[in-house]
């Protein structure tokens, strides 16, 4: 799918929409200016057409320099192409403290992770026929990614300027660790990144770099930047949209539509998270798919076992559940 033009979303604020292979098909990224200076949210992934769309912008935009780069997460189609954007003589990365330690064993130092991960799977039940190539499908995603040294590492609630804006950074994990948003209380908009999108709901994964609680910590998010009301949401997929309130009831109703429909699942008889995101979700061929249902199914059962729920068992060779 072929990026759109640079299209002004708000006063000296740029929405620029990047081809990725997954999702929609586009990642929004955004340019504030600032005389011959921008400031850039998120940047893709590190591909030439994807590269070649934000030199276009900067020319059209006649400024060359990126003063400062925000990146919402370490995913690589909001993170692929830092470091052609920032490093020593480039911008500044600005990023969350949590996702730093993510970004070496995901993206440079495989080998642990796939170990790891390899781990995870299988005693989460997946076959060991399977459990290999779900553990090596990272690799490929390291190959449009390049990564950068932060400047600065953010913990939420600070005020960073980009262009002409002051944005508030606020910290809602669950996609991510250290997923950010970027709110302005002036003009009422929300950066949103993965956090809320207009028609797709964001992957909560339980897996060795997630949270302990994701799905729980995705919701609390929500209900905060609910909170603030904002008058327009500006998302990393989709278009932009205003009915916040409504979009959070529709995400909300949504996970919880799934607690329900995996707590019956589980039933009074043990099963592993593989057993039951296969009952939930029906077999994939896709190897990216497989991988997040089972992350997703283990985020919510992990959800109703912190409520009480369902009772989770563990030993060193699997992980079971059950209903409580």
């Amino acid at each position: 799918m072929r990026p759109a033009a640079l299209s002004e979303v708000a006063e000296g604020v740029f929405e620029l929409r990047l081809p990725i292979p997954f999702e929609d098909g586009l990642v929004n990224v955004f340019l504030f200016t600032d005389g011959k200076e921008v400031d850039l949210l998120d940047c893709g992934m590190n591909a030439e057409e994807s590269l070649d769309a934000i030199h276009r912008a900067l020319q059209q935009l006649g400024t060359p320099r990126i003063r400062r780069l925000v990146v919402t997460h370490i995913h690589p189609d909001h993170y692929g192409a830092a470091g052609v954007f920032a490093g020593p003589g480039l911008a500044d990365l600005y990023i969350h403290r949590l996702e730093v330690p993510l970004v070496h064993p995901r993206y440079v130092e495989l080998e642990h992770l796939v170990s790891e991960v390899q781990h995870h799977v299988l005693v989460n039940g997946v076959p060991a026929s399977d459990a290999e190539v779900l553990s090596n499908s990272q690799r490929a995603l390291s190959q449009v990614v390049k990564t950068a040294e932060p400047s600065v590492q953010l913990d939420g609630a600070e005020l960073i300027e980009m262009g002409r804006h002051s944005l508030r950074i606020e910290w809602t994990p669950g996609h991510s660790p250290g997923h950010i948003c970027l709110y302005e209380a002036a003009g009422g908009l929300l950066f949103a990144g993965d956090h809320i999108l207009p028609e797709l709901s964001p992957n909560i994964g339980l897996h060795p770099q997630s949270t302990p609680d994701p799905l729980h910590d995705y919701l609390d998010g929500l209900r905060r930047m609910a909170e603030r009301k904002p008058a327009l949401v500006l998302p990393a997929h989709g278009r932009p949209f205003a009915d916040v309130a409504g979009r959070v009831d529709g995400l909300t109703s949504h996970h919880q539509r799934r607690l329900d429909q995996i707590l019956e699942i589980v039933g009074r008889d043990e099963k592993s998270a593989w057993e039951v995101a296969l009952e939930l979700w029906g077999p994939r061929e896709n190897l990216y798919e497989k991988r997040l249902a089972l992350q997703e199914g283990l985020a919510h059962l992990q959800a109703l076992a912190v409520e009480g729920l369902v009772v989770k068992t563990v030993t060193p060779e699997s992980v079971r559940w059950r209903r409580a």
